[in-house]
């Protein structure tokens, strides 16, 4: 697990103890990656207002790396279909857009200046909810003929 050892010794140890022994990898690297990226984005959007890229005047927001992000995973894994490791580091990219993506939800969706806006922590507790449910109750995809998550093939 590629995740596991970039962190520190205590970090690794951490997130070990959260990932289930009997759940498929793809669904947890997903939802770590999108939740500390949310986590990461909320912290520099608080701490750092002024860090952002502009172009020509125009204010880039990170919800648009996170949709250029979700754009070339879901190219990658449609015409590449990677396996094995690579696979997972797909996830964790695809991880990582999402958490950008929905960080600001409510900005794309209301096209408002809004970093604050409610609908963002809507969107990511209803993404997290949803992923915790694949990750840690097997029958939620059987009972609900959900297909998000495949089996690795």
């Amino acid at each position: 697990m590629l995740y596991l050892r970039l962190m520190k010794p205590q970090l690794r140890q951490y997130a070990a103890s959260l990932r289930p022994d009997r759940v498929d990898e793809i669904p947890f690297l997903i939802f770590f990656s999108f939740l500390t990226t949310f986590i990461l984005a909320r912290l520099i959007v608080n701490f750092f207002p002024d860090l952002f890229l502009q172009i020509g005047g125009v204010h880039i927001h990170h919800f648009a790396y996170g949709i250029i992000i979700l754009t070339l995973v879901g190219a990658l894994e449609l015409i590449i279909r990677p396996h094995g490791r690579v696979r997972n580091l797909v996830a964790i990219v695809f991880g990582i857009g999402m958490g950008l993506a929905y960080d600001e939800f409510g900005m794309w969706l209301k096209l408002e200046n809004n970093y604050f806006s409610e609908l963002n922590y809507d969107a990511v507790i209803v993404i997290a909810l949803i992923l915790l449910n694949v990750i840690y109750f097997e029958g939620f995809r059987k009972k609900m003929g959900i297909k998000f998550f495949p089996k690795n093939n």
